[in-house]
């Protein structure tokens, strides 16, 4: 399926399938969360700390595999909705990079629970928010990757590469996802990331199902 030897076909192909697993990994990640599976506070993590760090690496993963998948969409996005691709594109890699790394944040919650009161420990993780990390961290990660993800969908709409029920289900799926996510409900916490592997699914099959010279008009011949 990847043919190291062809740049088209491996980056197409690459981004394709990151599309189908960045989705799969958020769901995958939300159903193994303790709290999503019917915890109801974050002593639900100390409790289950295997099942924490499986569902923390998940989601890590989930925001990662979106990068490939983010820039594959742009460089299929020519003439319109090419500076809108560009710079959503940008502000969207910027933003999973960052929205990845607070996933460690879990790991801490799981030793801290463990070995300090409950009102001690959320103490520390409270003072732990410094307005570097809020600023220059949580907020460009948010919103570069939910506001970002769904721009580069609209992009790759408007260069006619997809109908619009692309961006529509991106926002629907993040939107449904939040609400989940933020209140612990489970249906929406599962509903919103299903809707998104839907959405970006069918975008990430059709990307590697597509011919090189689609991928690449002025792709150069292949040495033998």
């Amino acid at each position: 399926m990847f043919d190291l030897t062809n740049p088209d076909a491996f980056r197409r192909r690459a981004a394709g399938a990151s599309l189908v697993l960045a989705p799969l990994c958020l769901l995958l990640g939300m159903i193994v969360d303790p709290l999503e599976a019917g915890g109801d506070d974050v002593l639900g993590y100390a409790s289950n700390p295997a099942a924490t760090g499986i569902s923390a690496t998940l989601l890590h993963y989930a925001w990662v595999l979106w990068v490939p998948g983010v820039i594959g969409l742009v460089h299929l996005v020519r003439r319109r909705g090419v500076v809108l691709a560009h710079l959503a594109g940008a502000v969207t890699v910027l933003g999973l990079i960052n929205f990845s790394s607070l996933m460690i944040a879990d790991f801490f919650d799981i030793v801290l629970y463990q070995r300090l009161p409950v009102d001690q420990a959320t103490r520390i993780l409270e003072d732990a928010a410094q307005p570097a990390m809020v600023v220059a961290w949580q907020i460009p990660g948010m919103i570069g990757s939910f506001l970002g993800l769904i721009l580069v969908a609209v992009a790759y709409t408007r260069a006619g590469r997809a109908g619009w029920w692309f961006p529509v289900g991106v926002l629907a799926g993040m939107v449904v996802w939040l609400v989940g996510a933020r209140s612990w409900n489970p249906v929406f916490g599962y509903a919103g990331p299903a809707i998104l592997l839907a959405a970006f699914g069918a975008v990430g099959v059709a990307m590697i199902r597509m011919t090189d010279e689609e991928w690449n008009p002025a792709r150069e011949p292949v040495p033998a």
